[in-house]
């Protein structure tokens, strides 16, 4: 029995939480190899050292330890008992030591589990003392260490949540900086194909063509080749209307059609088509408005269409496409 009733059983109080000792010093441990061994007075300094022990005395207990460890090969109780009153005394780190000695020796000692269960508590050390109070009361359950188990497992399951909200609170960084990285290079590409006079993510369903394009029957080649034809789509596709309309993917999938059939100058040659467009609500005003700017020369050098006089630089000719009659099959492109 311990003599301070208020005292937990194996070291400190449920009231007050004694400090860390600045320095300790380590006591002696056994270095003999048995051959010279005194049983019989290493017998004595430990039944000393338990009287004293008992009367609360761990000072003068912990010098006749000190020599019972000493004079011959100590048992994993005998570490056991030094170690209870090295926590006594707050030597926390050296009552561990003392029970990882113990424990050596007989890994089933709930005694040296509890103490340092509760040294590990005393540094801070939670886990450990969750770890080391579990085990001591899987082999040897104590009613007053079961408290102590509890704080260990409160004081754990408080820092794990710290850890997991930290954990969490990094995550969202790394993607908010993956998030923001992406929007940097999307914004940089897009100001770079602005600079470059062309639209964003590329003119659906046109690629390049090599070379100059040549006169069509009735109508001269286009100013400056293809080179002038890019720049006059570069020009189109910078007016604001126009732009604006190309986000309409329905606008995106007509335009798409109709440069893969030739671009507007072949969708002349089909009609059907063109009036499928023109009817189209979406699709219909916006190829006007398109249109009547290429006709309009909006985008510099325009083009006439049949039956209208040529623009400035070799547009149709009012008879380009034949001299019969074929207003009548095509719709009014103009507003």
């Amino acid at each position: 029995m311990d003599a301070d009733p208020n005292a937990a059983p194996f070291g400190g109080t449920w009231d007050t939480e004694a400090s860390v000792s600045a320095t300790e010093d380590m006591p002696p441990m056994y270095s003999g190899d048995g051959t010279g061994d005194d049983f019989d007075k290493a017998m004595q300094a430990k039944q000393e050292a338990s009287d004293l022990k008992s009367q609360g005395l761990y000072d003068e207990a912990l010098v006749k330890f000190n020599e019972a460890i000493v004079t011959a090969e100590p048992s994993a109780l005998l570490l056991a008992n030094r170690a209870y009153v090295l926590f006594k005394l707050n030597q926390y780190s050296a009552a561990i030591r003392d029970c990882d000695e113990a424990l050596s020796k007989n890994p089933d000692s709930a005694k040296a589990l509890r103490i340092r269960g509760e040294c590990n508590l005393k540094k801070g050390k939670y886990h450990n003392a969750l770890k080391d109070l579990s085990a001591a009361q899987t082999i040897d359950f104590d009613e007053e260490a079961a408290t102590m188990l509890k704080e260990a497992t409160e004081k754990c399951k408080e820092i794990d949540a710290v850890e997991v909200k930290k954990k969490l609170e990094e995550e969202e960084k790394l993607k908010k900086r993956a998030a923001d990285e992406e929007a940097r290079r999307e914004a940089e590409e897009e100001a770079r194909q602005r600079s470059a006079g062309g639209m964003p993510g590329g003119m659906p369903g046109m690629g390049g063509m090599p070379g100059g394009m040549g006169g069509m029957p009735g109508m001269g080649g286009m100013p400056g080749g293809m080179e002038g034809m890019q720049g006059m789509m570069a020009g189109l596709m910078s007016d604001p209307e126009i732009a604006e309309g190309m986000k309409n993917p329905k606008i995106q999938k007509a335009f798409s059609d109709l440069m893969s059939g030739g671009g507007p100058m072949g969708l002349m040659s089909n009609p059907g088509k063109l009036q499928e467009l023109m009817a189209d609500p979406e699709v219909g005003p916006f190829l006007q408005k398109f249109m009547s700017k290429i006709m309009g020369g909006g985008a510099g050098g325009g083009m006439g269409m049949p039956g209208m006089a040529g623009a400035a630089g070799g547009g149709f000719g009012g008879g380009g496409f034949g001299d019969d009659d074929s207003d009548d099959e095509m719709p009014d492109l103009v507003d």
